[in-house]
Order: structure tokens, then C-alpha cells, then sequence
């Protein structure tokens, strides 16, 4: 039995070529291998029985969003496989975060010879996503994407324009349970705890805000810096409305892994009820979710099962 390669063809902006992909493998590996055309309504049991009975995992290349309803489907099934994540869509925030190759094939490969990642699994009122979910600014820039006619960097530029010419911020208030602080032991504990700073207080006023798990939006975004997909914990982080000079003076350190910037801040929770000013949409891994007012958030530690690559820094 082969192990099912699932491709988005509509995912991304350049051509998904199957045979392309496998060529650069050595052929035994490409032997394994089953490539099989994907896409909506998304019925992924048949590929999932597939992958139990090739031992696993489930390859899937596309973009977030395919990536985000294969992980939901695992997951309702009990997780029986690893997923394994091919970067093929415009943001690729999933595999970025991840550390695995953004070349396809030099991805599957490493995937091929990696290892299995057990991933804490946070939920949004109940429903699973694998990388981030988020409100305000990040939620209009999804919804626009989604309803959009083009794909790629620039379509989330122009769109991201559009909300930040429009968008404004909002009130929070939490019910929020954290970690409670610990003295770092190390010399190189103390160094980092000085250069990172006080952890700051839950946010009371947002214009973004994300619920992480990993730690990028995708297209090279930094969001959340510090999450860790096996702490235990997810992070919080906000985005403040740029000025016009902060265009060019400190969203280029968003793009940087090491970046600082007053325009983000961070911080742990490991459970919170959020309750917002109005009714505002949010979105799961990138994919648009119904507005609301209230939002749960809750994790299970280490139950989503996620093929890796070496490069990956997680154990």
C-alpha cells in the first residue's frame, strides 16, 4: 500500500506537477508514494484509511487552508497517522513555523526521513486549529483572502492596506488562567529573561490579536516569536495600528525571527474566555470563522500527531 499524497491544485499561485515532485526523489522513496488530486467538500476518509494501512502519514501539499481541514479531519478521527505538511499555498504559516523545507520536493524528502512531533491541539469555542487563530486586523485580511478572486503576496498587500486604512481597535476583557512565573536557573536563562523583558500584562485594547500556537502568520510574518507547539501553554499576541513611518522603521522587524518592535507584544496563557466590545470575525489557521463577542480558548497537550523534519526545533 502506498502513502496517499494529497495536492490542493487550487491552493497557492504557481502549478502543482505531481510528477515534478517525485522526480527529484530517489526512487525508492518515490515508489511509496500515491499522488491524488484534492480539494473541496474535503472528504478525507478515504486517504486516511489509505495512510493507516501504508503505516502512515498523510501527506498533504497545499496551503493552509488544506492543511487546516486535513488536521480538523485527523483529529475527528482520532488521529491514526501523522500529518505531513507540504508547503504549497501563498503563506505556507504552518510549515514556516515548523522550520521544513519550502522547496515541495526538498520538503518531502526530509518529511520522509523525518520523525513524528506531538503538537498541543488549542481550540477556538471548541473548534481545532493547528497553528493560529486570531481577531480584528488578521481576521479582515483572512475574509478578504477568502473572498478574493487572486492569490498571493500581493493580494494579502492590497488587502492589507485596505483594513488598515479602515480597521479599528477594540476593547478586551479576560477570564484568563496563566503560568505562573518562574526564575531562570541559568546564566543563559537570565540573559534571555533581561533582553526579553517583563512579560506583559493581558491586553485590555487590541487592533489584532492572535491566539498562537506556532509561531508565524506565514510569508515570513512573525507574530508570535516564542510559541511552542509541546509547551503546554498557547501564546497571546497583539499587532498595533502602524503609523506611517512605522511602515518603514518597524514592520520590517516582523519579518525577522530575532525582530523587535514596540508594534508587537506577547504573552502565556494556558486557558482564557475572551470577551470582545462587539461581534468581530476571527479565523482558524487563515480560514474564515463566524463573528462573535465571546471566545473560548482551551488546549490539549500533545494529542495532534505532526510529521517533521530534522530541521524542526521541537522534540
Amino acid at each position: 500500500m502506498k502513502h496517499p499524497l494529497l495536492y490542493n491544485i487550487l491552493a497557492g499561485t504557481s502549478r502543482k506537477d505531481p510528477d515534478e515532485l517525485l522526480a527529484g526523489l530517489p526512487a525508492d522513496y518515490r515508489a511509496r508514494i500515491e499522488p491524488i488530486a484534492f480539494g473541496p467538500p474535503f472528504d478525507f476518509a478515504p486517504p486516511i484509511e489509505q495512510a493507516k494501512a501504508a503505516g502512515g502519514p498523510l501527506f498533504v501539499w497545499g496551503g493552509d487552508g488544506t492543511i487546516h481541514h486535513a488536521g480538523i479531519a485527523l483529529n475527528k478521527a482520532g488521529c491514526p497517522v501523522p500529518l505531513a505538511a507540504i508547503p504549497g499555498g501563498s503563506g505556507n504559516g504552518l510549515v514556516r513555523g515548523l522550520r521544513t523545507p519550502l522547496e515541495p520536493s526538498g520538503a518531502l524528502l526530509r518529511l520522509l526521513q523525518g520523525r513524528e512531533l506531538r503538537m498541543d491541539l488549542p481550540k477556538l469555542d471548541g473548534e481545532p486549529f493547528l497553528n493560529l487563530c486570531g481577531t480584528g486586523f488578521e481576521a479582515v485580511i483572512a475574509h478578504n483572502f477568502h473572498n478574493g478572486t487572486t492569490r498571493g503576496f500581493l493580494s494579502y498587500a492590497q488587502g492589507s492596506l485596505k483594513a488598515w486604512r479602515n480597521f479599528e481597535p477594540f476593547s478586551l476583557r479576560w477570564d484568563a488562567l496563566q503560568p505562573e512565573e518562574t526564575e531562570p536557573l541559568s546564566r543563559n536563562g537570565l540573559l534571555r529573561a533581561a533582553w526579553n523583558g517583563p512579560e506583559p500584562k493581558l491586553p485590555e485594547q487590541a487592533w489584532s490579536l492572535c491566539i498562537a500556537n506556532l509561531p508565524q502568520y506565514g510569508s515570513g510574518f512573525w507574530i508570535a516569536p516564542h510559541a511552542n507547539p509541546n509547551d503546554g501553554m498557547l501564546r497571546w499576541a497583539t499587532l498595533a495600528k502602524p503609523r506611517h513611518l512605522d511602515l518603514f522603521t518597524q514592520l520590517p522587524s516582523l519579518f525577522r525571527e530575532g525582530g523587535r518592535t514596540y508594534l508587537r507584544q506577547e504573552g502565556r496563557i494556558l486557558k482564557a474566555t475572551l470577551q470582545l466590545d462587539r461581534p468581530l470575525p476571527w479565523h482558524l489557521d487563515g480560514e474564515p470563522a463566524e463573528a462573535r463577542d465571546r471566545a473560548e480558548f482551551t488546549l490539549e497537550p500533545g494529542t495532534f500527531r505532526m510529521q517533521v523534519t530534522d530541521a524542526c526545533p521541537w522534540k
